[in-house]
């Protein structure tokens, strides 16, 4: 039976009931989109493991007030991209599936990606997922599963945590330090000392352009995260999550070591790729 990640989908979601700008690629929030934001907000609030959810759960999810929530529904409904049921659960629309084939198929990087992960996949047994950050958010954009009855399971789409976590670490050693100070801002006011831990944590996967850990998001899972460049700067992390049960600390620098080569092999592509 596959493991699947327990992140609720809010995690890459800001709340939107008072007003507040959830997270942008630029670090900004586009004015005066408060409308759509919310209704973006409650299509993010599903989830692999949350998908089908009462308005009472979004509600709560997004922090978008019941009464408005309803009207979001009928909007989501009119445009056939929510469904209901009798029972009033909601959930997302078959509709969007051809949106999910569409983003993906808009990730060049998934082209020259694909080949290497499933041979990671193979040499190594596990698990493989591409993740890269949108919107402040860690995102497993592609992922090859393990032949193994007993896997961790991200699904393409779905959001990861930033401050826990190896391929978080090695998304945030990509960003300017400034940058970098800006997205851990909230973390410092409320624990400096954390902030502070997770900052030398991630100078130093910066330096060596890899990372480890153990159970940071699922019990029992271990994972080891590689850097992948363009030539340029860190574009992706390349993970493989572990059960620990399969990662015992004696292979856990052999594991290490396929994940290292593999990001390496895919950088050397994408550099390639941008040579004229």
């Amino acid at each position: 039976m596959a493991t699947h990640s327990a992140i609720n989908a809010t995690g890459a979601v800001a709340s939107v009931g008072d007003g507040s700008a959830g997270g942008s690629a630029g670090g900004g929030s586009a004015p005066g989109a408060e409308g759509a934001r919310r209704v973006l907000a409650v299509l993010q609030a599903f989830s692999p493991q949350h998908h089908s959810l009462t308005a009472r759960d979004l509600a709560e999810s997004t922090g978008i007030p019941l009464p408005s929530m309803y009207r979001y529904i009928a909007l989501l409904r009119e445009m056939g991209l929510l469904v209901g049921d009798d029972r009033g659960s909601y959930h997302l629309s078959v509709r969007l599936i051809s949106l999910a084939r569409a983003a993906e198929a808009a990730e060049p990087i998934i082209e020259f990606a694909d080949p290497v992960m499933r041979n990671l996949a193979v040499e190594c047994g596990e698990t493989v997922i591409l993740v890269r950050l949108v919107a402040r958010t860690p995102v497993c954009v592609h992922r090859v599963e393990s032949a193994h009855h007993l896997r961790a399971t991200f699904e393409p789409g779905q959001p990861l945590p930033l401050h826990r976590g190896a391929s978080g670490r090695i998304l945030l050693a990509g960003l300017a330090p400034h940058t970098r100070r800006d997205y851990l801002g909230p973390m410092v006011q409320g624990d400096p000392e954390v902030a502070a831990s997770l900052e030398e944590a991630v100078v130093e996967a910066a330096k060596r352009g890899w990372a480890v850990s153990e159970e940071e998001i699922d019990r029992g899972v271990w994972a080891a995260s590689a850097a992948v460049t363009d030539g340029r700067s860190i574009i992706a992390a390349l993970t493989v999550p572990s059960p620990l049960v399969r990662a015992p600390r004696e292979l856990q620098d052999n594991l290490l070591g396929q994940v290292r080569a593999a990001a390496r092999e895919l950088s050397e592509l994408l550099r390639n790729a941008r040579q004229p």
